[in-house]
């Protein structure tokens, strides 16, 4: 991986605003230093200072990476702590109070770890030490405006970013109805278009089979009353309607035959891409699917799938496959995210209670190359 793709995945267009307000601050600060007598530029307490700097920021980067990490939430909450570890340090080292930019920094990841509630009870705790280590350790008389100060910008800091979380979590919960909207859509009119066959099929059945089955039976009787020149074409009548009611039961059957779902297209419309994610759907022509319940099964899991894989997983590629051998049903859900063990959240009790509702066999299991789920089904033709 060459230096921009890392970059790339570490740091998006918005954090480039923060990683600018650290390289001023830090710039700044380190320069100020550097002209005190009692720090002068790579002394050891310009060094420390140099090196809290940098452990902020490589932490901070870490912590803020979009895709997931295989321990989470540990590695991030662990971070967190080396991030304040640092602003603190900074505190003593630095002795200019407009370093606590960087909790401003440091509290707008909060929203993502906890309530907006909790975020805004802990700014209160987090600036303190602001004040009382400028006041005490350096002197400053009005340390208690800069921290009163910037616990306001903090404040405002944790409500922007929690806004923002919001307005994205929304956005993916619309997206993800959207997507069961389109194939509950799609799902329907392939029902429709079932019942109105096997509808078609019965009524052909019930009605133009039973009166040409009756005119059969009616020309039999006719046969045998004729006179001799009569018999030929009342025969041949006969043969005519039996021809026909022939037909008409291969009508039914072929209508029978066809009465199935297809929902390639609603699967279909799972694939995509999404950030760094691509979704592929592989799926057979000749699913021939009957039951509306086990068409259904499919494609919810389907899509509880995709939105788990969009949502949780640090891979980024996932490959759905729905195929059918024989009676069975198979769905292979895999992609490439690594994880150590398996969390049965709503997400995937979700795909279980679905699975037992049409007595689907169900295999959830960790990879050496990823996460799979697999999903077979008994659907008799």
């Amino acid at each position: 991986m060459n230096i921009k793709s890392l970059v790339k995945e570490y740091i998006d267009k918005e954090q480039w605003i923060a990683v600018l307000t650290w390289a001023l601050l830090a710039s700044f600060c380190l320069y100020l230093l550097g002209q005190r007598a009692s720090s002068p530029f790579f002394s050891a307490h310009w060094i420390m200072s140099a090196a809290a700097f940098l452990g902020f920021i490589v932490s901070w980067t870490i912590a803020t990476r979009e895709k997931p990490y295989k321990n989470e939430p540990w590695l991030r909450l662990a971070l967190m702590v080396m991030q304040l570890v640092a602003i603190y340090s900074l505190y003593y080292l630095v002795p200019y109070s407009f370093v606590a930019i960087l909790m401003t920094i440091y509290v707008a990841q909060l929203p993502y770890y906890t309530s907006m509630r909790n975020a805004v009870l802990l700014a209160v705790p987090l600036s303190l030490p602001l004040w009382l280590i400028y006041q005490f350790v350096w002197d400053e008389n009005y340390a208690w405006i800069s921290a009163l100060l910037f616990w306001a910008f903090n404040l405002f800091s944790i409500v922007t970013m929690g806004t923002r979380l919001r307005e994205t979590e929304a956005l993916e919960r619309e997206q993800a109805i959207n997507r069961e909207l389109r194939a509950t859509q799609m799902l329907l009119e392939e029902a429709s278009k079932q019942n109105e066959r096997t509808r078609i099929a019965r009524n052909i059945h019930d009605l133009i089979g039973h009166h040409l089955t009756a005119l059969s039976i009616n020309l039999q009787v006719a046969s045998r009353k004729a006179s001799d020149d009569l018999k030929p074409t009342l025969e041949k009548s006969q043969s005519i309607t039996k021809l026909l009611l022939s037909d008409v039961r291969e009508a039914v059957s072929d209508l029978r035959d066809s009465a199935v779902l297809n929902i390639k297209e609603a699967l279909e419309a799972l694939s995509g891409s999404s950030g760094d994610k691509t979704i592929h759907v592989l799926c057979d022509d000749n699913l021939n699917i009957q039951r509306v319940d086990i068409a259904d099964t499919i494609l919810r899991v389907s899509q509880e799938a995709v939105t788990n894989f969009l949502k949780h997983s640090n891979g980024s590629k996932q490959t759905l496959v729905v195929s059918r051998q024989g009676h069975l049903l198979s769905l292979a859900i895999n992609d490439n995210g690594k994880v150590r063990s398996i969390k049965t959240g709503n997400g995937l009790l979700g795909i279980k209670e679905r699975a037992d509702t049409v007595g689907a066999d169900l295999k959830i299991q960790t990879q050496a190359d990823g996460f799979s789920i697999q999903l077979t089904i008994q659907d008799e033709l």
